[in-house]
C-alpha cells in the first residue's frame, strides 16, 4: 500500500491511484461535511483521516497474497475491485444511492 513518505512516493506507481482515491473521498465528505474556506488545519485533519481510510478500505479488499509480497504486481482485476470499494465509498460518504 503507498505510504505518504515523500523518498518513496516516486518509486511507487500506486501513488497516482493512491491520491486518486483520497481526493475522491475527500470530495465526498466534503459533500456531506464542508469544511469552512480557510480552515487548513481542519482540511490537513480530514486529509490524514481519510490516508488512513483509504489504506484500510484497499486493505479490506487486497487479497492476502498481495499483503504479504510487496514485489507482486496488482493486475487490473485487483485494481477494478478497488476502484468499485472506493467508489462504494464515496457514494456512501455522499449520501447517496445508486
Amino acid at each position: 500500500m503507498p505510504d505518504h513518505d515523500h523518498t518513496h512516493e516516486e518509486d511507487n506507481p500506486l501513488q497516482g491511484y493512491f491520491d486518486w482515491q483520497v481526493t475522491t473521498l475527500m470530495l465526498a465528505h466534503d459533500l456531506s461535511d464542508p469544511i469552512p474556506a480557510g480552515d487548513e488545519d481542519a482540511h490537513h485533519q480530514r486529509r490524514h483521516r481519510v490516508e488512513e481510510e483509504v489504506r484500510t478500505l484497499t486493505l479490506g479488499v487486497l487479497p492476502e497474497q498481495f499483503k504479504h509480497d510487496a514485489t507482486l504486481d496488482w493486475p487490473p482485476e485487483l485494481m477494478m475491485t478497488i476502484t468499485r470499494a472506493t467508489l462504494k465509498q464515496a457514494t456512501k460518504i455522499a449520501g447517496l444511492t445508486v
